[in-house]
């Protein structure tokens, strides 16, 4: 009796609500073959830009990433002299929504994501708006790298100008003139 019982298999089990693996993976290629077009982000970036500008809010960085259908943009914004607000995020993704209906596309594949630029916010172009804010500035003195606590007193076209903190946040030495170029990295540090 046990050699007969050995023999038996137990019976497997269906999975009620999943497809079987090979039409599950033969529905993905198909899924993924389609491409759904999404707006280019200069266009959404330039389209926006100057509106959120005449509103006082600055919009600094704006990424649009697409992984199938699902369709997401993120965009940071600064607002000078004044903190971010809910309601600054709010405007600021209904003018995304409007710029995407208005080149085309519909507005409701997208998810957007507004956020503020933070206290350690990364820029590498658009020094003006930061004028009379604390940074942290890596750069190059010749052959030299230096990192230093600063304000950043005033921006121009080809470079900075900077005023040096030192460990007690006292002025050390002021009118440092750091050419754009020889910038490696700057952040807000408030």
């Amino acid at each position: 009796m046990n050699n007969k019982n050995s023999k038996i298999k137990p019976q497997k089990q269906k999975e009620y609500g999943r497809l079987p693996k090979k039409k599950k993976l033969h529905n993905n290629k198909e899924k993924s073959n389609k491409t759904t077009p999404i707006i280019d982000e200069v266009l959404l970036f330039n389209g926006i830009k100057d509106i959120l500008e005449k509103d006082g809010i600055y919009l600094l960085d704006l990424k649009v990433r697409a992984i199938s259908d699902n369709k997401k943009v993120y965009a940071v914004i600064y607002k000078k002299k004044e903190s971010v607000s809910h309601t600054h995020c709010i405007e600021t993704t209904r003018k995304i929504q409007e710029c995407i209906k208005q080149n085309g596309y519909d507005e409701g594949d997208y998810t957007i994501t507004v956020s503020s630029a933070g206290f350690r916010w990364k820029f590498n172009d658009r020094y003006e708006l930061f004028e009379g804010m604390p940074i942290k500035i890596k750069y190059r003195d010749g052959d030299n790298f230096i990192t230093s606590y600063a304000e950043l007193k005033e921006a121009k076209d080809d470079y900075i100008i900077i005023n040096v903190f030192d460990e007690d946040n006292i002025i050390n030495e002021k009118n440092i003139k750091i050419l754009k170029n020889d910038i490696i990295k700057a952040r807000l540090n408030c």
